[in-house]
């Protein structure tokens, strides 16, 4: 919002009462009313350090468009002088305060990037093509009684009843002749779809591997096909790094506060373990759901190395029906038992590349 408009906007509110605007914003008020004190006021001070073009902006209207102070006042004989009411300044940001927003910032990312593993995935069924509404020989008998309404003149009313009634029954006949191909179309629709659906319910490679494409299409690690058919389906998945963790995690002191400090290497190694499954759950769980023929898959992990190697994270093979799957932490489970899970080594328990020769 350009400074004019902003202007505007507050010399709006001030000619406003208060009253009057928390009767049009009851919403509004609510949440303030509901929301700590302290938590506004660490809200406003660190948009004031974020935002300094703004703050700028805010006491420059608040300069030109300030509340008028209350001065001295007569009348008759007597004078009294009314109280000056004065904004009391913002508190200033403490340590404890920029500990409480990292903490606070922290635990939202790291349950943004921990979302993928509670997805749940629609199963594919068979596509059903809506059948056409009917055309309204309304529409075809008034563009035909337009074609021949000026063959009779006016005052001819039974040449014109005549010319409606032909209109009429032309009219009728193009709506049936309408539906019936919009009909036929629906058929051939239907007739392909049903095709398809066959062919996805028996595994043909072509067809399931496009169906898995575009439901991968916006995985947050993305997914490669290297096979897919049939039964069985071979995939990489491009994990990130510990690069996507937030630097320090969510802490509550012993006296109840958030604040934020340093990941131990044990901790950062196992919310990354943690991650790491989450992205292999949501990838099987989203395969199940797109390929109903597929029973068998082959799940292998990359991640992008320094250099921009591929290192080989895991190779894992599932089934179907050997996992329960609507558990949240079975992927984590699978690259902990798996003989080429995760390769987790130290007392902190690292997670290290596999060799490039390790497979399934």
């Amino acid at each position: 919002m350009g400074i004019g408009k902003r202007l505007a906007r507050k010399a709006v509110r001030r000619t406003v009462p208060r009253s009057v605007r928390r009767a049009a914003h009851s919403v509004r008020t609510v949440k303030r009313a509901v929301t700590p004190r302290p938590v506004r006021q660490v809200s406003r001070a660190i948009h004031t350090v974020t935002n300094p073009l703004g703050a700028a902006e805010n006491l420059l209207i608040n300069s030109v468009t300030g509340s008028r102070k209350r001065g001295r006042r007569t009348t008759g004989t007597r004078s009294r002088t009314a109280p000056t009411r004065t904004r009391s300044a913002a508190p200033a940001v403490t340590a404890t305060d920029v500990r409480a927003a990292e903490g606070a910032a922290s635990h939202h990312h790291l349950a943004e990037l921990m979302a993928v593993q509670r997805e749940r995935f629609s199963p594919a069924q068979r596509p059903i093509i809506p059948p056409p509404t009917p055309a309204d020989p309304a529409v075809f008998q008034q563009q035909e009684w337009a074609k021949v309404k000026h063959d009779a003149r006016p005052w001819q009313r039974a040449r014109r009843r005549e010319l409606r009634q032909v209109s009429n029954r032309r009219g009728a006949q193009l709506a049936a002749e309408f539906t019936a191909r919009a009909q036929a179309h629906h058929r051939t629709q239907q007739t392909q779809a049903d095709a398809w659906w066959a062919a996805l319910q028996q595994g043909r490679p072509q067809v399931l591997r496009a169906a898995l494409d575009a439901a991968f299409a916006d995985n947050p690690a993305p997914v490669r096909i290297v096979n897919a058919e049939r039964h069985s389906a071979d995939l990489v998945v491009l994990l990130p790094g510990f690069e996507v963790l937030p630097a320090k995690k969510a802490h509550v002191t012993p006296t109840g506060r958030l604040s934020s400090k340093a990941w131990t290497k044990t901790e950062l190694n196992n919310v990354y373990a943690e991650l790491l499954g989450a992205h292999l759950l949501a990838t099987v769980r989203e395969t199940w759901a797109t390929g109903p023929s597929l029973t068998h898959l082959k799940v292998t992990g990359l991640r992008r190395g320094p250099g921009g190697a591929d290192e080989h994270l895991f190779a894992v093979e599932v089934d179907r029906a050997s996992v329960a799957w609507h558990d949240d932490g079975a992927g984590a489970a699978i690259l902990d038992a798996a003989p080429h899970g995760l390769n987790r080594v130290g007392k902190t328990r690292e997670v290290r590349p596999r060799p490039a020769s390790a497979s399934v």
